[in-house]
């Protein structure tokens, strides 16, 4: 009885947990995110991760009711339901904004390693993209299910090396960090810009709702639903918070980091925790990458067996994985920030208006329909 009182609870808190994983990837800890689209409009940044993180976790949350009540554990039976009757229209713009996330992620990868390269060992940018487009490339083709489980524990190293950063980091800029807290700063931006890039932020983070609903099998009622969103807005919202937090003590000088948290780690003068950073957002990189590229194989792959193209099964998907690197290590020659800025940007406007306002609108509409109409077949039953 005891299992059973709380296996709803662990399962809302573990989809929590996936959302939060896929949050938190490579480029969420290089920290340029939180730079251009929080940090940059000043105190501000103190408040709105968490209601970010609340209006996600709203969208997410009607995901998950929608895909309990209609079975739809993937994206495209997932869309399908939400923009039903009008499904043949929507899903390609959903669609769309799913393959340029993608682009967008694996080139933010590249660029971020190109990057940290250039910044930790001197080696030139283009030297250092190409080379981690080569290992990628690499990994994709040869990598064992070893090195892609070593990979996929990029999350847990990421969490507990941020944390150590952002309490010596806290300490160390807190005068700082008082001071624009008190003084209102906002470095010459407005609050209409910080609460607009803050809509595009979320706006490209709505599609985290795909890994998301693809494992929620085990979600059972809508109160499962509820906590997720509880869970899911606390641990999201207070980490982006902090990290955020910890940045502003560094500012206006980290405003102009490409790689604001590494930029931290130079200013706290402790080479362990330096080297430790590095290689622990080098590799959280190119996990990113892999599982991204991985998502690619799959997406493509049914599109070359129904041509019939490449009859061999690793021919079809080095192919896939050769494009995909290839795009993305090209696109990575214009620069971390710039990835960031424009190409999460774009996609921001895609996810905001084509699937978290649907999310939260259609959504709701439909979930109050679905739940009348429940309420409705249990008293016919009764009578």
């Amino acid at each position: 009885m005891e299992n059973q009182k709380f296996s709803p609870i662990r399962t809302s808190f573990a989809m929590a947990a996936v959302w939060f994983a896929t949050h938190s990837g490579g480029g969420f800890a290089t920290g340029n995110q939180e730079v251009n689209y929080f940090v940059k409009y000043g105190w501000y940044s103190v408040f709105l991760p968490l209601v970010a993180m609340l209006l996600l976790g709203w969208g997410h949350r009607n995901a998950l009711v929608l895909a309990k009540d209609y079975k739809t554990y993937d994206y495209k039976s997932f869309c399908d339901a939400l923009f039903h009757p009008y499904e043949k229209y929507f899903s390609i713009v959903f669609e769309l904004g799913f393959i340029m996330l993608i682009v967008c992620g694996v080139s933010t990868s590249i660029a971020g390693s190109g990057a940290l390269l250039k910044s930790s060992l001197a080696i030139p940018y283009g030297v250092g993209i190409v080379t981690v487009g080569t290992i990628l490339l690499l990994l994709t083709i040869f990598g064992s299910e070893l090195i892609v489980k070593v990979l996929n524990l990029k999350t847990y190293f990421i969490i507990v090396t941020l944390l150590i950063l952002c309490v010596l980091g806290i300490q160390m800029g807190a005068f700082n960090f008082q001071h624009v807290l008190a003084n209102h700063e906002t470095f010459g931006t407005s609050f209409g810009d910080a609460v607009w890039y803050m809509l595009i932020y979320i706006g490209f983070q709505a599609f985290t709702v795909l890994p998301i609903i693809s494992v929620s099998h085990n979600i059972k009622t809508t109160k499962d639903c509820n906590r997720f969103m509880l869970f899911g807005t606390l641990l999201n919202g207070a980490f982006l918070a902090i990290i955020c937090i910890m940045l502003l003590g560094f500012s206006p000088e980290v405003l102009n980091q490409t790689l604001p948290v590494y930029f931290v780690t130079t200013k706290l003068d402790l080479p362990w925790l330096k080297i430790l950073y590095s290689v622990i957002l080098f590799v959280a990189l190119l996990g990113t990458a892999i599982s991204l590229i991985f998502s690619t194989v799959a997406r493509f792959e049914p599109v070359l067996i129904k041509r019939n193209i490449f009859k061999s099964l690793s021919t079809r998907r080095i192919f896939i994985s050769l494009v995909t690197i290839a795009l993305c290590t090209g696109i990575s020659v214009f620069g971390l920030t710039n990835i960031v800025v424009k190409g999460y940007g774009s996609v921001g406007y895609i996810g905001l208006f084509f699937v978290l306002l649907p999310e939260i609108i259609v959504g709701t509409i439909k979930i109050r329909k679905n739940a009348k109409l429940r309420r409705e077949q249990k008293l016919d039953r009764a009578v």
